[in-house]
C-alpha cells in the first residue's frame, strides 16, 4: 500500500487530517490533474481551505502547478511515487528473503527446504530457455533442446525430492531428539 514519503509527514506533521485526505489524495493518483472544486467536493471542505493547503505544498515543491493554471497534479518529477513504491518493494523483497534465509538455513529441516524450493526454481528457469530455444522465439541454441528440458525436468524432480525430506526430517528430528539426552549437548 502507497504512504506518504516520510519527509513529507515530518514537514507537514502539525498540519490536520483534511491536508494529509488531500495529499494522499493526489499522491495516489499522480497522473491527474484536479482544480480546487473537484478537490473540495472529493475531500468534503471549502475551496478556500483547499486553496491555503494547496499553497503550503506548492510552496515546497510537493505539488506542480503551471503558471495561469487552475489544476493541481503530485509533483513527479521531485518525487515520484512510482519510484519510492518500486524502491520499497524491492527492499523490503530482499529483506524478507535475507530474514527467511537466515532463519531456516540453520535447522536440516529448513535447508532442504530452501534447497529443494532453489532447484525447483531452477528447474523453472531452464525450462524457460527450452521453451525459448526450442519455439525459436530467441536465438538458435549450440546446444539441442532436449538437453535443457532433460536439465528442466532433472533440476525440477531432484527440488521436489528433497523438498519433500524437509518434512520427513522434521518428523525424524523430532523423535531423535526425543531419546538423546540433553546434557550431551551442554556447554560447560
Amino acid at each position: 500500500m502507497r504512504r506518504l514519503p516520510e519527509e513529507f509527514h515530518e514537514e507537514f506533521g502539525q498540519k490536520g487530517d483534511t491536508f494529509f485526505e488531500i495529499a494522499e489524495l493526489l499522491y495516489y493518483h499522480p497522473d491527474r490533474q484536479y482544480t480546487q472544486p473537484e478537490l473540495a467536493e472529493m475531500i468534503g471542505c471549502s475551496t478556500t481551505a483547499i486553496s491555503g493547503h494547496i499553497r503550503d505544498m506548492e510552496k515546497s515543491d510537493w505539488l506542480f502547478r503551471r503558471e495561469n493554471q487552475t489544476t493541481f497534479s503530485w509533483n513527479t518529477d521531485v518525487r515520484n511515487p512510482a519510484e519510492t513504491e518500486g524502491t520499497t518493494a524491492i527492499r523490503s523483497f530482499y529483506r524478507d528473503t535475507w530474514v527467511l534465509l537466515k532463519k531456516h538455513s540453520k535447522t536440516v529441516p529448513g535447508a532442504f527446504a530452501l534447497i529443494g524450493f532453489t532447484m525447483l526454481l531452477g528447474g523453472l528457469v531452464v525450462f524457460a530457455f527450452y521453451v525459448g530455444f526450442s519455439l525459436s522465439i530467441t536465438q538458435d541454441s549450440g546446444v539441442p533442446p532436449v538437453i535443457y528440458a532433460t536439465i528442466a525436468l532433472g533440476s525440477f524432480l531432484t527440488g521436489l525430492i528433497v523438498s519433500f525430506l524437509s518434512p520427513i526430517q522434521a518428523v525424524i528430528n523430532s523423535f531423535v531428539w526425543r531419546y538423546l539426552p540433553s546434557s550431551w549437548f551442554r556447554d560447560d
